[in-house]
């Protein structure tokens, strides 16, 4: 009869201590290039440009009271260029009605009458 032996050597071999992540510190040209991206470009992309995570760079712009939301960004601009395209002698103003006065003496009886 023949017998089998299973031998496991990963078992037994020694490991090499895992080493923690690396950590890439922030330099002022990564700081100057995410406060000029934000606003104008989605987080992923500016993560991208830096070579980092998205969750990494999420949290240096909290850090730096930076905002990463691009809404109010593209609305804010959008709103500058359509302002600055429309030429100014094409803004003409409308004569404006002028509204109805209210009477004066209710306000006077009102006064008088909470004394």
């Amino acid at each position: 009869m023949l017998t089998v032996r299973w031998s496991f050597k990963g078992d037994n071999v020694a490991k090499a201590p895992k080493s923690s992540p690396s950590r890439k510190p922030w330099t002022s040209d990564d700081v100057k290039m995410l406060k000029s991206m934000a606003r104008k470009e989605p987080a992923s992309a500016i993560a991208k440009a830096l070579k980092r995570t998205e969750g990494a760079t999420r949290q240096k712009a909290t850090a730096l009271g930076v905002s990463l939301n691009t809404t109010r960004g593209r609305a804010a601009a959008a709103r500058k260029t359509t302002t600055a395209r429309k030429p100014a002698a094409a803004k003409k103003a409308a004569p404006k009605k002028a509204a109805p006065k209210k009477a004066a003496p209710k306000k006077a009886a009102k006064k008088a009458g909470r004394k």
